[in-house]
């Protein structure tokens, strides 16, 4: 998938600069007494040189040197330099404050989590939406990875005084609805789908320029959900995903998925709203039983998972396809 290019993102932080987890606070007099804290092994560890650097220009090295129960996946100095390069910046300071703030805050969790603790699954980061709302990691825990960042299996469970370290192989990105989606496999056949109909730059988006605008939300079926429409009518031809994916409206059936231009949480939704997606046609909302779609065809799908939260929207689960 596309990076992220992290210089369009400035904006979206500029009015929240201030805010990070509620845990947490920048003053002084929040110092743990001793010298073992998160941020202690960024001073005592030569392979910490940019991590220590990015929390000193950020304010975050009080955080991580005070009171709390932190997870901290700590990005050496290697991947600090992938990360620079990628992103096409010529060193660390060439990063804007405020987005550099909330990449380090994508590596902190506000609750301590051991290797072992680590399941297959989205977890909260530190790091938020222009919204404030916290954003989505994926942890794959046979591959051990963070959004695809791989964790050092060497060189984790480093116990400090406010919390545990695991080592980074890389920088973790900020996760676009698309990325949230790649870096799940229950999202496998959703996935192919928006690659082969060309539509994975456009949920990766996060200038409010671009057309579509972004912030989206995304009701996104699972793999479960694909099969479902396959097994829900011996008749129409679909015996298995290949058929789904030759549908000459497939393109017109993922965008029918996404609302463009707010991130609307499910604490948002109401009972009996018309959702007008970008593709043709609406559908309705019930929410007396659960978050029931009705889609075009008069089908009714239930949202299983809501509020997965990238930099750029909000994606919640379905059983089932929707359909025009």
């Amino acid at each position: 998938m596309k990076s992220l290019n992290l210089k369009s993102l400035l904006f979206s932080f500029l009015a929240i600069a201030s805010l990070t987890l509620t845990s947490c606070d920048d003053d002084d007099d929040n110092i743990i007494d001793s010298n073992n804290s998160a941020y202690d092994l960024t001073v005592s560890n030569s392979n910490f040189t940019s991590l220590r650097a990015a929390l000193e220009r950020t304010g975050l090295d009080a955080t991580l040197d005070g009171n709390g129960t932190f997870t901290v996946f700590a990005p050496t100095d290697t991947a600090f330099a992938t990360f620079l390069s990628a992103n096409g910046f010529a060193s660390l300071d060439a990063v804007p404050t405020d987005v550099l703030r909330n990449v380090l805050l994508n590596h902190v969790l506000g609750s301590v989590n051991r290797s072992g603790d680590l399941v297959d699954g989205y977890v909260k980061t530190s790091a938020i939406d222009a919204s404030g709302n916290n954003l989505d990691a994926y942890i794959d825990a046979s591959a051990f990875t963070v959004n695809n960042a791989a964790i050092d299996t060497a060189q984790v469970n480093i116990e400090v005084d406010n919390g545990v370290v695991h080592v980074m192989d890389a920088v973790i990105p900020l996760p676009t609805v698309a990325d949230l989606a790649v870096y799940n496999p229950a999202f496998g056949n959703l996935v192919t789908a928006v690659s082969q109909e060309g539509l994975v730059a456009a949920l990766s988006a996060t200038d409010a320029s671009a057309t579509p605008a972004p912030p989206f939300t995304v009701f996104a079926p699972t793999n479960d959900a694909f099969q479902a429409l396959i097994d829900a009518d011996p008749n129409d031809g679909l015996n298995n995903i290949n058929d789904v994916l030759a549908l000459n409206n497939l393109s017109d059936i993922l965008l029918y998925h996404v609302v463009s231009g707010a991130a609307v949480r499910a604490e948002a939704i109401m009972d009996g709203d018309v959702v007008d997606p970008i593709t043709m046609g609406t559908f309705t909302i019930n929410t007396t039983n659960g978050v029931v779609i009705t889609d075009g065809t008069n089908t009714e799908t239930n949202v299983i998972v809501t509020n997965v939260t990238g930099i750029n929207g909000v994606v919640h689960a379905i059983d089932f396809v929707l359909r025009p």
